[in-house]
């Protein structure tokens, strides 16, 4: 169902900002200011950045398992949910979501979610034609906007998100830009606007402006939202901390049964404490054998280079290079894809061993003997 030109005539047209992501590429923080600014963005931009959601979450997730009919684990583990009681919480979120809409004046609203990206790709061509009528009831001219980090740079990510999640790591589709984007293109929404996520390229290397300068009126000046106390994605720990996490994970299998084990999030600052402490270089890095790997099995390179979109961290002779035979084709273990320092990798076991042996540690067993009570 399209927008009636005829039927909207006697009201204010509205326009969508459909940000789906791309993961790892500055979202969080995007939509932490967003959401703690909205008051300002409606109020000298009329833009609305909806905020009081049934439950209140300043990303726009818990919307897709009713909008989609799909799910992820990171939806499951923010609203510790699942199956159909995980569906009626997101659809009772739509309906809140699309009552602020209707209720609230504005010119444009912003809907982001990191999920969006490659949720897409796992529904019917039915279900997509459902979201776009969905997304047409709440707007007359719905853009769909996503910033692109490059298959390098992602996968780096990517290893150091999983295994802070205990998840198994996989190495990334060589068609994973291209082949959403052109899913996202099939659904035929009014614009698509594909942005390089690359410092260099953000207006002052930073996404929120880069944000603003590209999609809010251009009276609207972003040096007035706060970012004070923002919500930031979490940090990234070192190859050699990683190193630690993997055998950690290989001795205690219930961290990746249980999401809810409150072990796990404690190893991960233990570990990020341990980084600073050890210092040195303890910036995440991938091998160069790697990093042309990943260039050489991606399709997406020379695909998105067609429409003028290239990728600054990537060097151009790596494109057409015979493939590397040094690394494995799926992901083994940290070490063969990431350098790591012995030295410092000891010196992050000395620093972090006695505390990660008391999380593992069984509690204390008190026993009680009966006794007689004397009157």
């Amino acid at each position: 169902m399209y927008p009636d030109p005829q039927r909207n005539s006697d009201r204010r047209m509205t326009r969508l900002l459909l940000h789906i992501g791309h993961p790892k590429t500055g979202t969080t923080a995007l939509q932490s200011v967003l959401s703690a600014n909205a008051k300002t963005l409606l109020n000298e931009a009329s833009v609305l950045y909806p905020t009081q959601t049934e439950p209140k979450e300043f990303k726009h997730s818990f919307a897709i398992p009713w909008l989609f009919q799909a799910d992820n684990d990171s939806i499951r583990r923010r609203s510790r949910l699942s199956g159909d009681q995980l569906k009626e919480m997101s659809r009772k979120y739509w309906q809140s979501l699309t009552v602020e809409l209707q209720q609230t004046k504005h010119d444009t609203s912003i809907l982001s979610a990191e999920g969006f990206w490659s949720i897409v790709r796992r529904v019917s061509p039915e279900q997509k034609a459902f979201v776009r009528d969905k997304l047409y009831e709440i707007a007359d001219e719905v853009s769909v906007i996503a910033y692109l980090k490059s298959p390098t740079s992602y996968f780096l990510s990517k290893i150091n998100q999983k295994l802070r999640n205990f998840r198994a790591v996989t190495l990334p589709r060589p068609d994973y830009l291209s082949g959403a984007m052109k899913d996202w293109e099939g659904i035929g929404f009014a614009q698509y606007s594909w942005r390089i996520f690359d410092r260099s390229l953000l207006i002052n290397k930073d996404i929120i402006d880069d944000f603003c300068a590209h999609y809010l009126p251009e009276s609207f000046d972003p040096a007035t939202l706060t970012r004070e106390g923002v919500e930031q994605a979490n940090s990234s720990i070192s190859n050699e901390a990683l190193v630690i996490l993997e055998e950690i994970t290989a001795a205690q299998p219930i961290l990746q049964q249980n999401l809810y084990d409150q072990r796990r999030y404690k190893i991960i600052e233990l570990l990020k404490q341990a980084d600073q402490a050890v210092g040195g270089q303890f910036r995440p890095s991938l091998k160069e054998s790697a990093v042309a790997a990943i260039v050489q099995r991606s399709s997406d390179v020379s695909w998105l280079q067609e429409r003028g979109l290239c990728f600054p961290d990537i060097d151009q002779t790596w494109i057409n290079q015979s493939s590397a035979n040094d690394i494995p084709d799926t992901f083994t273990c940290v070490s063969d894809f990431c350098p790591v320092d012995a030295n410092r990798l000891t010196d992050l076991r000395t620093e972090i061993g006695k505390s990660i042996d008391l999380l593992f540690q069984s509690a204390p067993k008190f026993f009680f003997w009966p006794f007689n009570r004397r009157n």
